[in-house]
Formats: structure tokens, sequence, C-alpha cells
């Protein structure tokens, strides 16, 4: 068997306290220099999880972690800094990345959170841990994947509220 095998998990999120719930266990386990990309609508919960990751982390201040849109990215330090980046606004973050942002990411011992990262998912850390959102009737759902070897505690995830 193959240490580098995607691993997949899938969670059902009745509200907003099961996805902070699940991005706060999410935070506890991310190490500085992962990322962790956010997919998903408008709606669909994704600054929401970002904020629970916050709280995982140490943030400093989770409660100010918001959609970062028109910020591009905010730092938010903590006993594990977060940077949180918005790519809903493509082009902008594609132009950060040009100027040389992939090298401040890089360089910043923090876990990278980012929204709509499909968009730049050439430009996520190695290794990121992807998170697919989607409405359900009642909540939300979430799909959980990435590589095996970082990642493997996945399959023994638990959130609590």
């Amino acid at each position: 068997m193959s240490t580098d095998c995607e691993v997949r998990r899938q969670f059902e999120l009745a509200d907003e306290a099961a996805t902070l719930a699940l991005g706060r266990v999410l935070g506890e386990r991310l190490e500085a220099g992962q990322g962790l990309g956010l997919i998903g609508e408008l709606g669909t919960g994704k600054t929401c999880l970002a904020r629970g990751v916050a709280q995982g982390l140490g943030v400093i201040d989770p409660a100010e972690v918001c959609s970062p849109t028109y910020l591009l990215l905010v730092e938010h330090p903590g006993a594990i800094p977060m940077l949180h980046l918005d790519a809903y606004l493509e082009a902008k973050t594609r132009a950060f990345f040009a100027d040389g942002g992939d090298d401040y990411l890089l360089e910043s011992g923090a876990v990278l959170v980012a929204e709509w990262a499909d968009r730049i998912a050439e430009f996520m850390p190695q290794p990121s841990l992807w998170v697919e959102l989607w409405p359900v009737s009642g909540g939300r759902r979430a799909l959980l994947r990435g590589p095996g070897l970082p990642f493997r505690w996945i399959e023994k995830l638990a959130p609590k509220s």
C-alpha cells in the first residue's frame, strides 16, 4: 500500500456550529507551511470554516477572521500564524503571485487558508488539504481530500461542537 494515495472523508454539517467545529479540528492538526484550499460557491461556509481553523491554530483573535475578498490576503498572528487569502478576484490574486507572493507565502511559517483555491491550485503550498463545501437540505456537506502521507489523520477525524 502506498502512503502517497489520496485520502478522502465526507462530513454532513448541520449548521454554523458544526462548520466551526470541523474547522477547529483541522486547525489543531495543520502544520506551518501547509495549505488548506477551500472550494465552494458563495454562502457555502468557506469563511466560517476558516474562522474555525483560526481557533484551532491558536490565532490571537479568531473572531476577526472575515472574508478577505477585497483585501486579498490577511495575516492573523498566533501560535501558528494563519494567512487567509481569497482568490474570488482571480486576476488580482494571480498578480500577487506574479509579483512574488509565492515566495512570501513560503517564507511566512504560517498555514495558508485560501478561499476559492481551485482558481489558484498551482500556487497552493505542498502539501495542501482541500475542502469542498456545498449546500444540502438542512445544512451543508464537506468533502476533505489530500495526499495520504501528511493527511492520513483525516480518516479518523471526529469533529466535536
